[in-house]
């Protein structure tokens, strides 16, 4: 009997780690589209509500809608204040923050344009990933087209062409505004190839390009060294293949060693990053040895696929301690801060406040376990408004600490004259507030609540 038992634990167990393990895989946005008065994000799994909230923004015409959001299920519907407008352009963005109910995040930022403006007199290209007389190394070279506005997908197929032909697969994103084709066959060294884009191609209003468009880039000599590894400008060595390097910071550098002198025609692009990032490059005087090093700060939680000569492959994932984002995690309000233990403020709570001059807001945040908040740089970062009503809060002075590794806070110290109405008060940190390690918080975090 002892044995059977024993028999029905382990299984559980074993199911639990399985079903455990099935969820270990980064949600995705299945769907995106707008109508009825809100703009609808379908997750492919069920997400953790409050945190996927903050996580999404929307731009209307470049300024910030707000609205409320209503949740079925795995749908997410944002309800803009204003209603979605006519003769707009709204973009539409859904972080990496954002996490599902098992705690994965995001796979990647997500991106949404689309337009309620009437029709534009002409459609034409606003940037390639490759210019005319590019010599590139990468023998599947995608080819990144943007245009001014979101293309009809039948036209875009009857009007791209290469010239000689290479199967591809095309795939659209920014709402059809970008297309990238990606080639199944390796292309050939020592060639030239021509992408045409017809002037028939037409964007989702009708307008089309009015003329035909052709840029002609070829691929390098077949290189006769070959690359060895690429390290992090920490010493560290990638693994090419499907593992992905984890733990790589946002200001990571690389460095790329072959084993001989590369090919001149090689050494303006020695690698392809997907996504695209801009980068500049550094090489010794034998041109053996490479350093790319980022314009722009890599983002975040973002998976990196890199392509570096010999059809080697690496994965590389932002998720160094040192680029962990500022992320509020409780404000406290104390009415006497050398007495009591504080209260947490939550969005549209009741507060009563006393007068005193000894109260004090407290901002919990986490960071990268070095991080520090500076006193110079919390100074404009936070605020406390009192919009109407006889209430004063007058702050008075401010401080910034450690409680532990990756737990920062700020307090600030005021004055209080309490009112006899009831009056909103508002408790915000700016987006722009930063860590000693360069980070940020992102986006405006912003607290509401009630002094009765």
């Amino acid at each position: 009997m002892m044995k059977k038992i024993f028999l029905i634990v382990f299984v559980f167990v074993s199911c639990g780690i399985a079903e455990e393990y099935t969820h270990m895989k980064s949600p995705e946005v299945s769907d995106c589209s707008y109508g009825e008065g809100c703009i609808q994000v379908t997750f492919s799994s069920e997400m953790k509500r409050g945190i996927t909230e903050q996580a999404f923004s929307c731009l209307c015409n470049d300024d910030v809608a707000s609205g409320m959001f209503v949740w079925y299920e795995k749908k997410m519907c944002f309800y803009p204040d204003e209603g979605i407008k006519d003769k707009s352009r709204y973009e539409v963005e859904v972080g990496t923050r954002a996490e599902d109910r098992y705690g994965n995040s995001l796979r990647e930022t997500f991106s949404y344009v689309f337009s309620t403006l009437e029709k534009e007199e002409s459609l034409f290209v606003q940037k390639m990933n490759i210019s005319d007389g590019d010599v590139v190394a990468d023998l599947r070279q995608p080819i990144e087209i943007t245009f001014s506005s979101p293309v009809d997908k039948a036209t875009f197929y009857q009007g791209f062409g290469i010239s000689p032909f290479v199967p591809g697969a095309h795939s659209f994103k920014d709402n059809c505004q970008t297309v990238v084709f990606v080639p199944l066959e390796k292309l050939d060294w020592s060639s030239s190839y021509t992408v045409t884009l017809k002037k028939s191609i037409a964007d989702q209003y009708g307008n089309t390009l009015g003329a035909d468009c052709a840029v002609t880039f070829s691929t390098s000599r077949e290189p006769a060294c070959s690359l060895e590894k690429v390290c992090v400008n920490n010493g560290v060595e990638l693994i090419s293949g499907g593992a992905v390097n984890k733990g790589i910071e946002k200001d990571a550098a690389l460095v790329l060693t072959y084993s001989g002198t590369v090919d001149s025609k090689v050494v303006r692009n020695p690698v392809v990053i997907s996504p695209v990032q801009d980068y500049t490059t550094d090489w010794n005087d034998g041109y053996t040895q490479c350093t790319v090093t980022f314009k722009k700060p890599l983002p975040y939680k973002t998976l990196l696929e890199l392509s570096a000569g010999n059809d080697k492959r690496y994965l590389l994932y932002v998720d160094g301690e040192s680029s962990k984002p500022l992320e509020v995690q409780k404000i406290k309000f104390y009415q006497d801060y050398t007495a009591d233990a504080g209260e947490v403020l939550e969005q549209g709570s009741g507060i009563v406040f006393e007068t005193g001059s000894q109260a004090c807001f407290e901002f919990v945040l986490s960071a990268g376990s070095s991080a520090e908040i500076l006193t110079a740089d919390a100074y404009g970062a936070v605020d406390v408004a009192v919009s109407r009503g006889n209430l004063t809060i007058d702050l008075e002075r401010l401080e910034t600490g450690k409680r532990e590794s990756g737990i920062l806070y700020i307090r600030v110290f005021c004055s209080i004259t309490a009112g006899t109405i009831q009056t909103p008060v508002v408790v915000s940190v700016n987006g722009m507030l930063k860590d000693s390690n360069g980070n940020t918080l992102e986006k405006d975090y912003v607290l509401r609540i009630n002094a009765l």
